[in-house]
């Protein structure tokens, strides 16, 4: 764990959000493959040494990134969650979906490096067991949104909410994937996605 002098005229007060905006560039542009904390500390120009003390480890690294947009889409979905029953049903669905994808693509890359790694995989998980970090966090509030919509009469009787959140997520969650692989011609927008979604989940 060493390291240049810190922060090279930095003040200490911006280095952790330094640290954040390096993993983060370097993630988009090279992959795992260059994420070493010598390489964050040299784009962020801090001391090597204060990733530990910042993150503690590689892994609280990169979940300290997912947490850094997780509080964006919560808003969005609360937001959204404030709306049901009013506005359009479609709407509200296309702002979801919209903070979705916005969301995974930023975090797709970390991701990415945590699957690529075998071990940051498994700590992942275990540190994910009681349900405070995990994939489950972007699909809880999909599940309450719809539940709400469901009760106001708007949202079938008979949906089941899990695996129609779920649906919602994946489709943010591969939207975001074809994005970071340049696929040609893109996906479907949100609004194509919500009017093929929108007669198996609205109430007829």
């Amino acid at each position: 764990m060493t390291g240049g002098g810190r922060g090279r005229g930095r003040p200490d007060t911006g280095v952790r959000e330094a640290i954040l905006a390096a993993t983060e560039a370097i993630l988009a542009e090279a992959g795992v493959a260059r994420l070493s904390t010598r390489e964050i500390a040299r784009r962020a120009a801090v001391a090597e040494s204060s990733i530990f003390y910042h993150f503690t480890d590689r892994l609280g690294l990169l979940q300290a990134v997912v947490r850094l947009h997780l509080p964006r889409y919560h808003e969005v979905a609360a937001e959204v969650g404030r709306s049901a029953g009013g506005g359009s049903l479609r709407d509200n669905l296309v702002r979801l979906l919209d903070a979705l994808d916005a969301y995974y693509r930023r975090i797709t890359p970390i991701l990415a490096a945590v699957q690529a790694d075998g071990d940051l995989r498994a700590r992942f998980a275990e540190r994910g067991a009681d349900g405070a970090v995990g994939p489950q966090r972007a699909l809880l509030p999909v599940v309450d949104y719809l539940a709400e919509e469901r009760r106001l009469g708007r949202v079938r009787a008979d949906l089941d909410l899990e695996p129609a959140a779920l649906v919602i997520v994946a489709t943010a969650y591969q939207r975001a994937v074809f994005h970071h692989l340049g696929a040609p011609g893109g996906p479907a927008d949100t609004g194509r996605v919500v009017d093929t979604l929108l007669p198996a989940l609205a109430t007829p």
